[in-house]
């Protein structure tokens, strides 16, 4: 996750924790997290590779990874769960970050999403968004991303437009069937896949910036029919558009 700096991310939980000694073992989740402790230590087992947990670290774990944690008590912690809408294939991570900093970004992004105040998703989202661009790790994109790279900025930039399949493979010099499988096999998904969460998460800024008709959002996202935008919006969220507009503006 920290190797990438074109995650779509939708938070969907903040959590303000605090767990006594205790050992469990916990499921595939279908989110993502990332946890900021303030005191404690724990342990994390994922798959026989253990993480030693302090103040000191920030940790990320995937979705869908299941992993047994050990906590040694006293432990205070803020939690963060989340989507990410464009990629999905990521490793846990236990890094050294800048203590103070963290914990005050975590603390701001908590304080705003309890706040429920109108724009709270954005802001949490911003400070995320904003902290995470200090500690990206550097990292030289592999030869296959660099082979599917202008296809991916082109979607990105033209998501209104008509994109075909056939169309981006050409722009990258491969045949459909190469482009295919070089984007599964890089990005873990499939072009219209992409494509299509590329869409949703411009509809769900869209949504909650402006009055627009959920018809004119559609179009603007690039769908041409509102019962495929409608069908494709709620496989990604778990929602129909107009539940999300009325969850986002507290109506």
């Amino acid at each position: 996750m920290f190797h990438s700096d074109h995650l779509v991310i939708e938070i969907i939980d903040v959590l303000h924790l605090h767990r006594k000694k205790s050992e469990y073992h916990t499921p595939n989740r279908p989110f993502h997290i990332l946890s900021k402790r303030f005191s404690g230590r724990a342990k994390m087992i994922f798959q026989g590779t253990t993480c030693e947990i302090t103040p000191e670290e920030l940790l990320y774990i995937p979705a869908n990874k299941e992993y047994l944690r050990q906590s040694c008590g006293d432990e205070e912690m803020i939690a963060i769960h989340f989507h990410i809408l464009n990629k999905n294939i990521f490793s846990p991570v236990c890094m050294k970050i800048d203590t103070h900093k963290c914990d005050t970004v975590f603390k701001a992004i908590y304080d705003a999403w309890v706040s429920k105040e109108t724009g709270y998703k954005y802001k949490c989202t911003s400070f995320l968004y904003d902290y995470l661009s200090t500690i990206i790790v550097p990292d030289h994109p592999s030869q296959n991303y660099s082979r599917i790279a202008k296809s991916i900025q082109y979607m990105e930039n033209n998501l209104e437009k008509k994109i075909y399949i056939k169309d981006l493979a050409k722009m990258c010099n491969l045949c459909e069937s190469q482009y295919r499988k070089l984007f599964q096999l890089e990005l873990g998904i499939s072009p219209i896949k992409y494509l299509n969460k590329l869409r949703i998460n411009s509809a769900l800024i869209k949504i909650g910036a402006n009055n627009d008709s959920m018809m004119q959002i559609a179009e603007m996202c690039g769908f041409a029919e509102q019962k495929y935008f409608n069908k494709v919006f709620k496989d990604e969220t778990g929602k129909s558009p107009s539940q999300y507009r009325k969850e986002i503006l507290n109506i």
